[in-house]
């Protein structure tokens, strides 16, 4: 059994609108991606979220439903949470029609009462609204098949007109409108006589079928006082030209009225030749083409996304590549339409104007941003991508109020070749201003890594802890993001040279002072102190000299050192100057002597005191002191604690206690950080790995079993009783008191302290070395500090305990750290000095991002050898909308540490890099890295590929390096192939690669230091030879073909394994030998895979264009071997690449009930773990425990779990469709945590609606288990 969680969130933005929610005061933006809804709030300081919601389903638009302002609002609700309600849903599948194939969308009539969806070809669903409530709803049939764009026209009040863009029988764009009649539940049979039909003519949309207008309704001009005003209309936007279309004016449908009440007559006549001349009239006014009222050529690419702004008469427009401008139809009878560049932006997938000249913009392939127009350019250059094509006229700022001409019958058409004159000039075709710079300003940016292209799991830095790289984006936001989970660690100073440091501490002038002012420092055999000087020009740390006369030990280790308080008259001293300090030989009690800049001894308590053990001397091996109280572990298994006198600077003996076993560690911090002191000590030990809680109760130590913990996996060397709740009473609801235990093999084992006893023992793993503990506050949330070879942050959340790793290595101890400059920071003892920064974010995902701009990246492959990134980027120019596209390819080196580019390598013209692997092989008695490229070579006549190459590429340091390349990248050798190259892969030490429909095996061959190529379609002949200077020389020879498949698009590889993706087919098995390529087993059920990976020898999984993911087991029966099913999922994503391995350390999984076997990856830029239950008996419990809450709880408008997950085809899914099986939805599980604070459903849940589904497990253990399953990913 598997389960597939997400790591990280779809982040593609599909749509959004501007609403009131709940209340009228406040103005809320809804965004929409694939599965999620979240509201945010519209406030002065930017945008603010509000609350969100997941769908089980895949969301295509969002809209608002304008409500006057006595209509209630209620579609949110807020009390402790923010949230969404559902007021109604409705269902729009339907098996039988055909899909929509270019218009898949709702719109919703300025007025609120009427709503129009459309999802299948020919048809429509219009749904009356009141009051923002569905009323009723109704399906049309529509002449019109393939619609392109809708439009509400702009009509009276209850007549409602819809503009429809759609192509005809003949693949020609027609425009029309028809109307709407609610009553009788159809629409006009006739075009509505408000609009004339037209069809629009080739030279504006070309290719309608890849470059899809859209309709923009256009309201009346009522601001003009004129008689001929603007009366409204309707634009066509996505072509060559931006065409505005005029309504028909009352006179004129009159008019038509009547004209087509004269043909009606004239087809309904007995005279057949009567009739066919009507006939043809009416085919002859369909076909006729109409001129726009006015037209503006378009510059740049097909348009993506518009929005009014703010006004309807101005509308921003942007196109495929983020080239942003506002069109101005004001006094457009006067001025015609304007369009004034504006700036370079995300692609845009939708937009949605907020106040106050800020609008937002989602994309789909950059990220999404808030975005602000200024009046004035923020810069004075242009952005390149704003350069006009030399066809495209413009005109300068200056010339805008010259006022246009359109009357009379001889009015002058500007012609394009025209030159400027003064006067009047036609405003039909409109003017295009001069690009002055760039207007927007980026508010905020919304981090979106969608598209994900490709991706791989590097350990970059060897700490165990893999990283995801992604190959994401597309236009002009190509981009490289590294992606990891945990906290974020900002170095803000560095302190080099002070190395071997064990120990270190930070104490203040006085106890109540809120800034540190020194540290103190221990190695082994010495300590040292440091006086922190804090001014505004940074820190610096002045070490002190430590004479004869100071009370300071510095000849020895120290073991604690802390603040401590007077007392006087029964009181503590808060402003008290005393510090103490705990070496081997005893404990000193020390006050700053200004004066002389040193400390001096007040009090000391030697060991000499103490009683011997055995004979041996006795030294102090563990301390720890709080702000009264010092605890003082001797060896022979001795505890001493101290507090100090009253009304004097002196030791007193309060408890002394023997615990009979060597002590390894000591803790005496309160759970009350108000309180000076603690009640409780907790101490282990050597020997026996036990800790043990002790409570002073009338002067001495007490213990029960119920405080004592089980023997531990090694020794305990670090030990803290800490309370990560706000809570100091343990009756409050967020008090949170847990034993975090850091052992000498690198884990940390915390407990729960619950009813005065140790519970819920789990054991985390940071690696090898001896693990420090340092309390300290995260984000405002108190939190400890675990580092060793690795270094994590545990903190409380949602009432449990959580870690969150911090991308650190081999800290040898830390503490708070607390200045002007450095404001609760951290400082931590590294291998090469002292490190101050601080630790934020806690449990977020990081992303950490290289642009490359139109470079887009498409494959990617790691190279340990050289530490760099191999990247395939195919690059298209920005051209205008139909013009002929300029594109390369190229493969880059990025540093993996920095992603600087090291070198370049440039295809030839019309070729594109498909497919990238990375090997290694002998050279010279070296290990070098190579890179193969797989390529296709365009060319415009070829239906399907029919051209490619394999090339092989060898990196070396360039004895010239340049500004942007300091590696070389060399072309050894490359070969011809017959098709594209879909996948490469290296199987014992040979490339595999799918071209077109056939699988070919290339190996290296090593020979007195040469290396050799072999690529085989047919078996050849196979020389090895050496020019004069015995130089190597490099060839590419065939070896082995395999050819049985339709189009092998995808390739994955375990071993000598290969498993080849048949894009029009499945997936079949292969077996790699020295020589060939044998089948093993094949699924024969149309799949249409998309990218398959193997999970091992035998098991196989893969994705498909219905949105499942599969997994095939390898089975052999009477007939021979098999491909045989045995999981089933819908995921709801078009998975695009799976990888093997885990997002998290092998350490974290030890002792875990999963394995993360594959991850993942999305074009919605989500992120998969697919995990593998690995104890026997879980699968059924956890099996039990998604159909109960599949029973009670349901998704957004009802929707049933069970049937979401369900695998679906083309056409849907259908009662007769078999539930998912073999996986399970970790997120949906994972939601069981949060029903412990709905009692009365999770006791629904766990009884389930029978005795046979009441679950086995009791609802900890699932918890216990689940947390696990959270920590994976």
């Amino acid at each position: 059994m598997k389960i597939v969680s997400t790591f990280h969130p779809s982040s593609s933005v599909l749509s959004s609108v501007k609403c009131r929610l709940g209340t009228r005061d406040i103005e809320h933006l809804v965004v929409a991606k694939l599965s999620r809804l979240d509201v945010y709030s519209v406030r002065s300081h930017g945008l603010q979220h509000e609350c969100g919601v997941e769908v089980w389903g895949k969301i295509c638009a969002v809209r608002a439903i304008p409500l006057s302002s006595y209509e209630p609002r209620s579609n949110l609700a807020k009390g402790a949470s923010t949230q969404l309600i559902v007021q109604k849903s409705l269902s729009l599948f339907e098996r039988l029609p055909r899909v929509a194939e270019f218009f898949t969308d709702f719109l919703v009539h300025p007025s609120g009462k009427l709503a129009i969806v459309s999802c299948y070809a020919g048809k429509l669903k219009i749904i009356p609204l009141k009051a923002g409530k569905i009323q009723d709803e109704f399906d049309v049939s529509l002449p019109e098949i393939n619609i392109l764009s809708l439009a509400f026209l702009p009509t009276s009040d209850d007549e409602y007109t819809l503009g429809i863009l759609h192509l005809d029988s003949q693949c020609r764009v027609q425009l029309l409108a028809r109307d709407i009649d609610v009553d009788g539940l159809e629409f006009s049979p006739d075009p509505s006589t408000l609009f004339q039909p037209t069809r629009i003519e080739e030279s504006v949309v070309n290719f309608p079928e890849t470059t899809v207008p859209q309709l923009i309704s256009v309201p009346p001009d009522n601001a003009a006082a004129s008689d001929d005003a603007f009366p409204g209309g309707v634009m066509v936007v996505g072509g060559r030209q931006i065409l505005l279309f005029e309504l028909a004016s009352k006179e004129s449908q009159e008019k038509q009225r009547g004209k087509q009440k004269r043909l009606d007559a004239k087809k309904k006549s007995t005279d057949p030749a009567e009739v066919a001349k009507a006939r043809a009239k009416e085919r002859e006014r369909g076909e006729r083409r109409r001129n726009p009222k006015f037209s503006l050529d378009w510059p740049w690419s097909s348009v993506s996304a518009w929005c009014d702004a703010g006004i309807s008469s101005r509308i921003l427009i942007g196109d495929s590549f983020g080239r942003l401008s506002m069109l101005s139809l004001d006094n457009i009878n006067e001025f015609g339409m304007i369009l004034i560049p504006l700036g370079e932006t995300s692609p845009p997938t939708t937009m949605t104007y907020l106040t106050h000249q800020t609008f937002y913009l989602g994309s789909h392939l950059g990220d999404s941003q808030l975005l602000q127009l200024s009046q004035t350019p923020n810069s004075q250059n242009s952005p390149p991508a704003l350069t006009m094509p030399v066809e495209i006229r413009t005109v300068s700022p200056g010339s805008l109020m010259t006022k246009s001409s359109t009357k009379g019958k001889g009015r002058a058409i500007l012609q394009d070749d025209d030159m400027d004159i003064d006067g009047d000039i036609d405003c039909s075709k409109g003017r295009i201003v001069e690009p002055d710079g760039s207007f927007i300003k980026v508010l905020e940016n919304f981090k979106n890594i969608a598209p994900i292209m490709d991706a791989i799991l590097v350990d970059v830095d060897g700490s165990g802890q893999n990283q995801i790289v992604t190959c994401s984006g597309g236009a002009n936001t190509g981009s490289i993001n590294i992606v990891r989970n945990g906290a974020e660690f900002q170095e803000l100073g560095f302190v080099g040279g002070l190395t071997g440091v064990n120990r270190i501490w930070a104490v203040r002038e006085t106890y109540e002072d809120s800034f540190d002012t020194r540290i103190l420092m221990s190695t082994v055999n010495e300590t040292h102190i440091f006086q922190i000087v804090d001014s505004e020009t940074g820190v610096k740390f002045k070490r002190l000299d430590v004479g004869p006369m100071s009370g300071l030990i510095s000849n020895q280790s120290t073991l604690a050192f802390s603040n401590f308080l007077q007392r006087q008259n029964g009181a503590y001293v808060k402003s008290s100057p005393l510090v103490v300090q705990v070496v081997p030989t005893g404990a000193f009690l020390l006050d700053w002597d200004s004066p002389l800049n040193i400390y001096v001894e007040r009090d000391s308590w030697d060991v000499k005191n103490a009683p011997q053990s055995h004979n041996k001397p006795v030294e102090i091996v563990a301390a720890s002191v709080n702000g009264s109280q010092v605890a003082l572990a001797l060896s022979g298994g001795n505890i001493i604690v101290l507090c100090i006198e009253y009304d004097a600077s002196k030791f007193k003996e309060l408890i002394k206690h023997s615990a009979k076993s060597e002590i390894s560690a000591v803790s005496f911090i309160p759970l009350n950080p108000q309180k000076p002191f603690s009640m409780n000590v907790v101490v282990s030990y050597w020997s026996s790995n036990i800790i043990e809680l002790f409570t002073i109760e009338k002067g001495t130590l007490t213990s029960s079993n119920e405080t004592r913990t089980p023997p531990l996996p090694a020794v305990v060397r670090s030990i803290l009783l800490y309370n990560f709740g706000s809570d100091t009473s343990s009756k409050g609801s967020d008090y949170q008191p847990y034993l975090l235990a850091g052992l000498g093999d690198g884990s940390v084992v915390s407990f729960t302290l619950k009813d005065g006893s140790l519970k819920d023992q789990k054991i985390l793993s940071l690696g090898h070395a001896p693990v420090t503990l340092t309390p300290c506050v995260v984000d405002g949330k108190k939190s400890v500090f675990a580092a060793g070879n690795r270094a994590t942050v545990f903190f409380c959340d949602k009432n449990r305990l959580v870690n969150s790793a911090v991308v650190l290595k081999e800290i040898a101890a830390g503490c708070k750290l607390n200045t002007r400059l450095f404001p609760s920071s951290i400082i931590l003892a590294t291998p090469t000095g002292l490190s101050i920064g601080s630790v934020r974010n806690l449990n977020k995902i990081h992303i950490r991002s290289t642009f490359l701009g139109l470079d887009n990246p498409r494959q990617i492959t790691h190279e340990p050898l050289l530490k760099a990134f191999g990247v395939a980027c195919s690059r298209t120019e920005p051209t205008r909308v139909e013009s002929l596209e300029i594109f390369g390819s190229s493969f880059y080196l990025l540093d993996d540490t920095s992603l600087t580019r090291l070198g370049q390598y440039k295809c030839n013209p019309n070729e594109e890099i498909i497919s990238v692997v990375s090997f290694t092989g002998h050279l010279e008695a070296q290990q070098r890295p190579f890179f193969c490229l797989g390529t296709i070579v365009h060319d415009d006549e070829d239906k399907e590929p029919t051209q490619g190459r394999l090339l092989i590429l060898s990196a070396y340091t360039s004895p010239v390096p340049t500004q942007n390349s300091t590696v070389e990248l060399s072309l050894l050798t490359s070969t011809e192939v017959n098709g594209c190259v879909y996948a490469l892969k290296v199987v014992k030490g040979k490339i595999i690669a799918a071209i077109n429909s056939s699988v070919r095996g290339y190996p290296p061959r090593c020979l007195n230091d040469f290396i050799f190529w072999e690529f085989q379609i047919q078996l050849f002949d196979f020389d090895i030879s050496s020019d004069e200077t015995d130089s190597p020389t490099f060839s590419i020879k065939k070896l082995a073909d395999w050819n049985h498949n339709y189009m092998v698009t995808s390739l994955g590889s375990f071993e000598d394994r290969v498993v080849a993706g048949d894009q029009i087919s499945s997936v079949t098995l292969l077996k790699a030998t020295d020589s060939s390529l044998v089948s093993e087993a094949k699924d024969y059920g149309p799949l249409y895979p998309l990218a398959v990976e193997a999970l091992d020898a035998s098991n196989v999984i893969a994705s498909n264009d219905t949105l499942n993911i599969v997994v095939f087991e390898l089975s052999k029966n009477l007939r021979g071997a098999a491909l045989e099913r045995v999981g089933y999922f819908h995921v709801a994503d078009m998975v695009s690449k799976f990888l093997r391995g885990s997002l998290v350390s092998t350490d974290r999984m030890k002792g875990s009930e999963f394995s993360p076997e594959m991850g993942f990856f999305t074009t919605s830029g989500r992120i998969g773990v697919i995990s593998n239950v690995e104890d026997k008996d879980l699968p059924l419990h956890l099996t039990d425990l998604e159909r109960n809450l599949a029973a009670f709880t349901r998704g957004v408008g009802g929707k049933n779990h069970t049937r979401f997950r369900a695998p679906k085809n083309t056409r849907g899914t259908s009662d007769s469709d078999g539930a998912a099986y073999g996986f399970l939805d970790g997120d949906f599980l994972e939601t069981f945590i949060n029903l412990q604070t709905s009692p009365d459903l999770l006791k629904n849940v766990m009884a389930g609606g029978n005795v046979a589904e009441k679950l086995k497990l009791p609802k900890e253990d699932f918890l216990k288990v689940l947390e696990k399953l959270q920590n994976l990913h």
